[in-house]
């Protein structure tokens, strides 16, 4: 199934978003990542994984965490989803 438009995937640096991102681009799809980067476990691992989702033409990735509403605001202003 393809979706119009961008998709948001959220913590895309972690486990779970990582793999749904790159799914999702080898899909063709369009994905947004965001990840706070934090460091709940090894900030290196989470970058490796973001150098794989550049990789990909229809991938961009946001430094933001999701509590930051100015910057949430923001995203949502940029970008359609």
């Amino acid at each position: 199934m393809v979706i119009a438009g961008n998709l948001l995937v959220t913590g895309c640096a972690g486990f779970i978003g990582f793999h749904l991102a790159e799914q999702l681009l080898r899909a063709g799809q369009p994905v947004i990542g965001i990840d706070n980067l934090n460091d709940y476990y090894d900030p290196a691992l989470k970058r490796a994984r973001l150098d794989l989702l550049k990789q990909h033409r229809g991938f961009t990735f946001v430094e933001l965490d999701l509590a930051d509403r100015a910057g949430m605001k923001a995203l949502f202003e940029r970008y359609r989803f």
